[in-house]
């Protein structure tokens, strides 16, 4: 059994099929050509921190455009197709922020007005442009009230608070901001020029942000028309796609062990021929095959427009699949030996990746309390 996130989610018959395996295929392609392990790491120290050619070829290939409106240069597409793409990008490690982008952009062309989506959406589908959500607080874990707020100006609204830990805000030009108004949450339009953006790197080399709101004025215009239950939504699709990120990560881990056990040798005989050995890779299959399925089912129920079970499947898969990310992780890790840790060899920066997964988009405990809070 090999199931992945888009062979698992609803497809719409054999020619929707198809079109996936080529896009697949067709990805798998740019990622062999612009994303060896050498690749990546030249890609980190570069001036960008990343693959700028690979982000050409993700534009090229159509994957910024993908299920964005077609009558601003997207084409049709599914939360499913996205899924693919994102665990195949999973798999190889890539250090832009695709994920956090389409999110951002979906968002936009979900809530933004139709003024908003004709000056951003051409741009952002062909890779010019960059926007990404901007929700989490340092003081406030997930699904905890915004701190941020925005209060009416003259000139139209001040924005006042801090954003943390803003996946692809190092190298995004356009912020969705959250923020507290006194009718309930609101979204901001806010190019990365009129902020102050202070620009990290995390652990497993993807960039982020931090955002300084000091009384920034927007626009009337800033505002998007969606609230609190767009960005509900938007948050909820971008931890299923971190979980089939986190899959295509764990598979890569999973691969990476059996062919390390399988070519190094102890006693005149391969690693895997020990029956200790044998257990631990089966369990570590095992791992996999339960993360997949869950992960499927959350990217379903975005696509199925129930909140509640939307909220439900999500909060399962980020604890189910956070599960298999860490212990997939510490094994592959462990069957390596002292090669597992160092910065040179792959398994280091797998277990890194899969750690950053487990820690962001709500940890562990915010998933289960949410669970059991909605099952009640």
């Amino acid at each position: 059994m090999n199931t992945t996130v888009m062979d698992a989610a609803p497809a719409g018959g054999a020619e929707e099929t198809n079109i996936r395996d080529l896009l697949r295929n067709s990805l798998e392609t740019v990622l062999a050509r612009h994303y060896s392990f050498e690749q990546r790491r030249d890609a980190h120290e570069s001036a960008a921190r990343e693959s700028r050619a690979a982000w050409a070829a993700y534009a090229e290939l159509g994957l910024l455009a993908l299920t964005l409106p077609e009558g601003h240069g997207g084409f049709p597409g599914t939360l499913g197709d996205l899924a693919m793409v994102v665990e195949t990008m999973g798999g190889a490690m890539v250090l832009e922020p695709f994920a956090a982008v389409m999110i951002g952009a979906r968002l936009l062309a979900t809530a933004g007005s139709e003024d908003q989506q004709a000056a951003w959406l051409p741009a952002i589908c062909t890779g010019a442009v960059r926007v990404v959500l901007a929700h989490e607080e340092a003081d406030g874990g997930y699904g905890r009230p915004i701190t941020a707020h925005a209060t009416p100006d003259p000139h139209g609204w001040r924005l006042s608070g801090r954003k943390v830990a803003v996946a692809g805000g190092d190298s995004a030009d356009l912020f969705i901001i959250s923020a507290n108004t006194a009718g309930g949450v609101a979204l901001f339009l806010v190019p990365a020029a009129d902020l102050t953006v202070r620009p990290t790197r995390c652990f497993d080399w993807t960039g982020a942000a931090d955002l300084l709101l000091d009384d920034v004025i927007v626009p009337t215009a800033a505002r998007l028309s969606g609230g609190e239950v767009a960005l509900a939504h938007a948050l909820d699709e971008a931890t299923a796609l971190a979980c089939a990120d986190a899959v295509g990560a764990l598979r890569a881990a999973n691969a990476l062990a059996r062919e390390h056990t399988h070519t190094r040798r102890q006693f005149g005989r391969p690693l895997d021929a020990f029956q200790v050995l044998q257990h631990r890779l089966v369990d570590m299959a095992i791992a996999q095959e339960l993360a997949a399925p869950i992960a499927a089912a959350a990217i379903a129920a975005c696509e199925a427009g129930d909140p509640m079970a939307r909220a439900r499947a999500v909060s399962a898969a980020k604890v189910k699949v956070g599960e298999s990310a860490r212990f997939i992780g510490e094994q592959c890790v462990q069957l390596h030996g002292g090669m597992g840790l160092v910065q040179e060899y792959p398994a280091a920066h797998l277990f890194a990746r899969l750690g950053l997964f487990e820690l962001s988009h709500g940890d562990r405990n915010a998933h289960l309390e949410r669970y059991a809070a909605l099952a009640l």
